[in-house]
């Protein structure tokens, strides 16, 4: 990564006496809007995109009246949606998500994750940017908590890495690059070792046909994508190697967690690939992947849960079983609905001899305002029937059309 100016290594300093990344908030990481790229509607994507170097940056748009009115993302304008070089910036920008100074930092990187965007800006109660958040910021955090260090060390798990050999044309890696959805290839050779790395961020230069009479000297930028906005031309039948990079960070495979996280932060990469003890790749850790262990350290919302065993017929596996696929039910509910409870009753009906031989199952929900949703089902298995009352009380509230708001009490 990139070194850090010294207000951003300030801000890490003040944050480093956290006993955990809950408690982290955007304020603690607010970097000044001097640290943004900055664009005015009337730029195009060719000049645009020059001015980055990664697919995760973004160009902030501002309008004649200096007013923030999006931003233009590279993942958003040639990956996602391949827009003409020409598009001018109004056309294309998108509004990037409502962080404020007191948003948790698991919700940032969230934001992160969705946005593919990995500089956020944060606004004030008028809606206006009064600073942004960088994804180094928040990580070269990690390295000054020992606790949080720990804490992402565990949640992180390498991937296998996606390879292509470093003989193969863009057109092929790009595709790749798509149908993974992932943003890097590593290269290997003829033996799968370890050559290189190519990114979505080299690519895009595989966009762009630079000619003299197109250049764009007063916008574009030397360190950007492309200092040339001439032709959109996808140069797919060339070979990769033109646009990879040979530098890569690499680790062995049997270090620890916390020096792979440790590496891959202090890395001027932004991502780490784990080799074997004859460099073939084993493994592979981005910052997206770093992101998304902080962003599991959003807390659990507990769900008010009645359940009580109906006899010993019901095994302790099984309402254990039961109580989990309950949890995982009612947390999925609670994106969609303001829960207070859910309330699972059970009766049996027996034979003759005394033998559990059907399941009268009554599962519950009680939203925090408005009706309850209530179902009842006959099953052989205990579990059985919960599943069963589950899918019925989800059509139910598929038909009620209530919304989250619907489901809130009404504050007096």
């Amino acid at each position: 990564m990139s070194n850090l100016s010294k207000t951003q290594k300030n801000h890490i300093n003040r944050s480093a006496d956290s006993k955990d990344g809950v408690s982290h908030v955007a304020a603690t990481f607010l970097s000044s809007l001097d640290t943004i790229i900055r664009g005015d509607e009337e730029r195009t994507l060719g000049s645009a995109l020059s001015l980055v170097d990664s697919s995760h940056s973004a160009v902030f748009i501002f309008n004649n009246e200096n007013k923030f009115q999006g931003l233009i993302s590279p993942y958003r304008t040639i990956y996602l949606n391949n827009y003409p070089y020409t598009t001018k910036a109004a056309a294309i920008m998108f509004r990037p998500p409502s962080i404020t100074k007191e948003t948790p930092i698991y919700e940032v990187a969230e934001h992160m994750i969705s946005t593919r965007v990995y500089t956020l800006p944060v606004f004030d109660n008028q809606g206006e940017p009064v600073g942004v958040i960088h994804a180094k910021v928040i990580l070269q955090t990690i390295l000054t908590d020992p606790a949080l260090l720990s804490s992402i060390s565990k949640l992180i798990n390498p991937n296998d890495p996606i390879t292509s050999p470093v003989n193969s044309l863009v057109g092929d890696v790009y595709q790749k690059l798509k149908k993974e959805g992932v943003s890097r290839i590593v290269l290997v050779d003829d033996k799968n070792k370890l050559v290189g790395i190519v990114s979505r961020g080299d690519l895009v230069k595989a966009f762009f046909k630079p000619t003299a009479k197109n250049r764009f000297a007063n916008e574009g930028s030397a360190m950007g994508y492309n200092s040339f906005a001439g032709e959109k031309k996808f140069r797919k039948d060339e070979p990769v190697r033109k646009y990879y990079t040979a530098s890569v960070g690499s680790l062995s495979e049997n270090s620890s967690r916390d020096k792979i996280v440790s590496t891959l932060i202090t890395s001027p990469h932004n991502s780490l690939v784990l080799v074997d003890k004859n460099n073939k790749p084993s493994g592979f850790l981005s910052i997206h992947d770093l992101l998304e262990a902080i962003a599991r350290l959003k807390p659990k919302e507990d769900i008010l849960l009645i359940l009580k065993k109906p006899s010993d017929s019901v095994t302790d596996k099984e309402l254990e079983s039961a109580r989990e696929y309950l949890i995982l039910f009612g947390r999925k509910l609670k994106k969609r609905m303001v829960i207070n409870k859910i309330n699972v009753a059970s009766e049996e009906s027996k034979n003759a001899n005394g033998q559990t031989i059907e399941f009268n199952t009554t599962v519950i929900v009680t939203p925090v305002a408005g009706k309850a949703l209530v179902a009842v089902t006959k099953q052989r298995g205990f579990l059985d029937g919960i599943k069963e009352a589950i899918v019925l009380i989800e059509k139910q509230r598929r038909r009620s059309g209530l919304s989250k708001e619907e489901t809130r009490k009404t504050q007096s």
